[in-house]
């Protein structure tokens, strides 16, 4: 026996027919690629006493990352002690310990299409302590296993390994001559069969070739009970292995009964292994990066809105300073305003509001007195002027809480009773201007709506600026082509539910609805004429080399390849517009690219 007969107790007691089922540490030996399969950190300890004192052991550790794949290590050691040293006299001339130990340094990616790859750098030595010689040499594996996604139950969950040992032979020299590890080839394949809840059979199969050993067949069988134990039989080249798992919480120990050396030629052993798999798992960690990255977003938007905060807190309240300065007052009692809108304890701004309005309030004073005593009718006059200050107090009101239209309909009220009032006129220029920047906001608003397909939402948007401004013709067209491309699209809709269930004639009608609404609209004569040919699909044989083409576009499609298989049923259904099986297929397609999007 040496390194290269495995590890792990469950390998051993599914007869060594693993290259396809190597999903724990151990596959730092089998076959690296399935490291990348290993959801969490896992290391597994591995012991086998074999005979006369001959000890093999060994530890796998794998650690798998996010984004850059699996990594992991390994250590076998195989040695045993106290072997008799007789010259060829027959003469006792002492003891010898021989050590065989090989480290593993593995990776392991996830390639396109459902393979799996990876390699295994290894070191491996010899020593014979009796002459005092040892010898190390470098050697490299490579793996692979393929894990499709397939539906039909014949084909689900089967997956197939392949590993190649000693693409680079680790060649031991000791003396004057070099020992060179010879190849190994294994082809497997495993297939799962679901018999209830969390129950499965595991049926392996594997084909072994090595450089001087004719081929071998490496068979078993495994019984899983809801992922909690297991029990295993094995043919490893016609001798039988059996063993069982068990598991519980983060703790797998598993026990194999065979022999260790392929021809049977010694008794069997006990085989135990002991996997411990700790931490959250990839996919907890992925979501776990996902909810950082969401909260880190979440507190970068923040920051920007409150930077954007402070820029507009310190933008009106220098613009109110500089109005105030110029005895504009109405226009710097806005500015504050807005400042304590979104600061409402910005003392400063609070400050400087309440003045404003003391200095607007004087000048109201001071306007009224002084039209009361020009007037004839005092008393009229007062009248007056009391409804002019209960009409401009409703108007800064309104405005205060953005309802421009309002605001403007109650001080043009107050400057029909004070027409030479240069406070409500200001405040008239004022809320017009607020208004223009309101409608201009909407409006961009709108369109970055309408581009990112949100045409619900972008009519809502312009409907409210079209209230600001109703007089505006660009806005008005701007809501009729988006209230003629929601109707379009409520159409498509409810014409593709129509075709999907097969109701073609009910489809078409819509479809031609939405087409007399745009008929510059390709998709849409597309789908007329797709609904035209679903209406009358037959049966249409198709010639050798276009039902060829048609076989691939379905391999394809079991494959995953679905943009692939659509391209080639595209091609041929310029040729047979009426093929019930190809329209079937193209639908298939169509809905598998929609679900992966």
């Amino acid at each position: 026996m040496n390194l290269s007969y495995g590890a792990g107790a469950r390998a051993m007691s599914l007869g060594r027919a693993y290259v396809a089922a190597a999903i724990d540490p151990t596959a730092v030996f089998w076959n690296p690629a399935g490291l990348e399969l290993i959801p969490r950190t896992s290391f597994t300890l591995f012991h086998n006493q074999i005979f006369e004192g001959t000890i093999y052991d060994f530890g796998g550790f794998v650690y798998p990352t996010l984004t850059y794949g699996t990594v992991g290590l390994g250590f076998a050691r195989l040695g045993t002690g106290d072997i008799p040293v007789t010259s060829r006299d027959n003469v006792r001339l002492g003891q010898m310990n021989y050590e065989e130990d090989e480290l593993y340094l593995s990776y392991a990616k996830k390639l396109p299409f459902d393979l799996y790859g990876g390699f295994t750098f290894k070191i491996r030595r010899q020593l014979f302590s009796f002459i005092n010689q040892g010898a190390t040499g470098l050697g490299l594996d490579l793996g692979l296993m393929y894990r499709p996604h397939w539906e039909g139950s014949l084909l689900r969950n089967l997956a197939f390994g392949f590993s190649y040992r000693n693409l680079i032979s680790p060649g031991l020299k000791l003396g004057s001559e070099t020992d060179n590890e010879p190849y190994h080839l294994t082809f497997g394949l495993i297939k799962s069969l679901i018999v209830g809840q969390g129950t499965k059979f595991n049926i392996l199969l594997d084909y072994h070739k090595s450089r001087f050993e004719s081929a071998t067949i490496h068979a078993g069988t495994e019984y899983v009970f809801r992922d909690l134990g297991s029990l295993r039989v094995g043919f490893d080249n016609s001798q039988l292995a059996f063993g069982a798992g068990i598991k519980y919480s983060f703790l797998q120990i598993d026990y194999s009964f065979g022999s260790s050396i392929g021809n049977g030629e010694f008794p069997p052993t006990h085989r135990f292994s002991l996997t411990f798999n700790l931490g959250k798992s990839r996919q907890e960690l992925i979501l776990i990066a996902e909810k950082k990255r969401k909260q880190r977003e979440k507190e970068l938007v923040e920051r920007t809105k409150e930077a954007e905060r402070q820029s507009f807190i310190a933008k009106h309240l220098k613009q109110g300073k500089d109005y105030l300065n110029e005895q504009r007052y109405f226009d710097a009692y806005v500015e504050f305003q807005q400042v304590v809108s979104v600061d409402p304890f910005n003392k400063e701004a609070n400050a400087l509001m309440e003045n404003t309005n003391e200095l607007i309030e004087k000048d109201l004073a001071q306007k009224q007195q002084e039209e009361i005593a020009k007037a004839v009718n005092k008393e009229l006059e007062k009248e007056n002027q009391t409804y002019m200050k209960l009409h401009f107090d409703k108007g800064t009101l309104f405005l205060q809480k953005n309802q421009f239209t309002d605001a403007l309909v109650e001080f043009n009220l107050a400057l029909e009773r004070a027409p030479g009032s240069p406070v409500i006129k200001e405040a008239i220029a004022t809320t017009e201007r607020r208004l223009e920047a309101q409608v201009r906001v909407l409006v961009s608003k709108g369109r970055k709506q309408f581009q990112e397909g949100n045409y619900s939402e972008a009519l809502q948007t312009l409907s409210e600026a079209l209230v600001l401004a109703p007089e505006d013709p660009k806005l008005k067209d701007e809501i009729k082509t988006l209230a003629n491309r929601i109707k379009i699209q409520q159409y498509v809709e409810q014409a593709l539910q129509l075709y999907d269930l097969g109701n073609y004639q009910q489809a078409l009608s819509l479809f031609e609805e939405a087409f007399k609404m745009d008929p510059s609209n390709k998709r849409l004569k597309d789908y007329i004429e797709r609904t035209k040919r679903g209406m009358g699909v037959v049966e249409q044989e198709m010639d050798q080399e276009s039902e060829r083409r048609y076989i691939r576009g379905v391999d394809l499609f079991l494959a995953g390849r679905y943009q692939e298989a659509l391209n080639i049923w595209k091609d041929l259904e310029q040729k047979y517009p009426y093929s019930k099986k190809l329209q079937e297929a193209i639908r298939s397609a169509e809905d598998r690219l929609k679900k992966t999007k």
